[in-house]
């Protein structure tokens, strides 16, 4: 509850600090034929936060037509915004959502949507805490070339197979979901031909014309008989959905870290980043999100 608290207080300021982001023009939207979707999942709070980082995004990549995942309850007054500010292809309600076998709750709603619109589209998931600051060629090649990819967790981590990746957290202590799930892999039919990273889903690139959804399905069945119905409802677990998917996708690659990072202070430096994740309670620390944001923002102002 504390935390929550905290975290109200400090969404408050970074809005009071951010707010310029309204000043700044609108999307333009992209061409009929542009075949990228970038999805994000919009809470009723995070609304600033989502300008920033979709407006930010957009500042590099140029391409690609929004479609937003928002609570059942998002006020009207925020819809309004975002159609302004984003001309979204569509704008989706959780329960609009077939999750079909999968959990319901927690961001599975967000994944679910992703696997469905990569029938026909490139996706890239965005989460609204993120800020695009420098240019972003590794996601241009993989959308270019039709591959998918995720943010990684440590310098120069690669894919690899569900074994390695059991054997990696076998002497691990911990319960939560991802530890667990990663600790038996190993016991998921076929594991020693499908791959895995431990990567961020707060961005992630899913491929055009693939069975995800099906794939999706059929992952999250086994990990739910090996883990049980409650621990796989559990928050974390669409984090190694995502990241099973995408590892698994042909081709698919790993960003170099730390230039797409989640932010974590001080191990890590950012002096050379171009995307980072600003997640949870490192969120506003040091004051590097509002500044990050504000940068960007001052450019959207004076795009000149």
């Amino acid at each position: 509850m504390f935390y929550r608290i905290k975290d109200k207080v400090k969404k408050t300021w970074f809005n009071r600090c951010c707010g310029d982001v309204l000043r700044s023009p609108p999307i333009c939207s992209p061409r009929d034929s542009d075949d990228v979707t970038i999805l994000s999942a919009v809470g009723n709070r995070d609304l600033l936060m989502y300008l920033v980082a979709i407006k930010s995004f957009y500042y590099f990549f140029k391409r690609g037509r929004t479609l937003l995942l928002v609570p059942d309850n998002c006020p009207q007054e925020n819809l309004a915004l975002l159609e302004h500010h984003v001309n979204p292809l569509r704008i989706l309600r959780d329960s609009e959502v077939d999750v079909g076998k999968c959990p319901r709750g927690g961001t599975w709603e967000r994944l679910v949507a992703i696997a469905h619109e990569a029938r026909d589209r490139y996706v890239i998931q965005l989460d609204s805490d993120t800020v695009t600051f420098d240019k972003i060629p590794e996601v241009e090649s993989c959308v270019d070339a039709n591959t998918s990819f995720m943010v990684g967790t440590w310098h120069e981590q690669g894919l690899e197979s569900l074994q390695e990746a059991s054997k990696r957290v076998r002497n691990a202590n911990g319960t939560h979901v991802q530890m667990l799930a990663e600790k038996n892999f190993d016991r998921l039919p076929g594991a020693e031909s499908l791959k895995y990273a431990r990567g961020q889903s707060s961005f992630a690139g899913f491929r055009k014309g693939s069975n995800a959804f099906q794939e999706l399905e059929r992952f999250s069945e086994q990990m739910e008989q090996l883990l049980g119905y409650s621990k796989w409802r559990e928050w974390g677990s669409e984090s190694v959905s995502s990241n099973f998917l995408v590892a698994n996708s042909p081709s698919a690659s790993v960003l170099p870290h730390p230039k797409y990072a989640t932010y974590w202070p001080p191990a890590t430096k950012y002096e050379r980043s171009s995307l980072i994740h600003f997640e949870g309670t490192n969120r506003f620390r040091e004051g590097f999100y509002i500044r990050k944001a504000r940068v960007m923002i001052d450019k959207l102002n004076d795009p000149v």
